[in-house]
């Protein structure tokens, strides 16, 4: 299965199911790119098109806030499950500093040739699932 990951990958969608049906785009139509090596090694990011520019020097804190939560960004090392079914990301370095040294679960399962990747985040007592789909480039 690792042997399918290596190369890199153009993000298709991301869209969130919460319970009681509701859909969402929560990076609107995100784009992003996610790299897997041979050694283990991957890296990913995850961008909301059309964040308003924030110049160095100038931007409040909301301008600000607002560019950091647009963007999400990490890399490190993964391990595949010996079942195929769940990827593990072991992040060395993130955009978000308490992401650094943990571990980020994702499910995972091919769709002919598209990747998709989901992980569950608890959100304000809810369950939310957060779906990535991938095409190679």
């Amino acid at each position: 299965m690792k042997e399918r990951l290596i190369g890199t990958w153009r993000l298709v969608s991301y869209e969130t199911d919460e319970d009681g049906g509701r859909r969402g785009k929560p990076y609107g139509d995100a784009v992003g790119r996610l790299d897997y090596d041979a050694q283990g090694n991957m890296s990913g990011q995850v961008m909301r098109p059309g964040r308003a520019r924030v110049e160095l020097g100038e931007g409040g804190a909301q301008q600000v806030r607002a560019a950091y939560l647009g963007y999400i960004a990490y890399f490190g090392t993964y391990d595949v499950a010996p079942d195929g079914a769940s990827i593990v990301h072991h992040v060395q370095g993130s955009l978000n500093p308490a992401w650094v040294g943990g571990q980020q679960h994702r499910r995972m399962r091919f769709e002919g040739e598209r990747l998709v990747l989901s992980a569950d985040v608890r959100k304000n007592g809810d369950i939310v699932r957060h779906t990535l789909t991938w095409e190679r480039c």
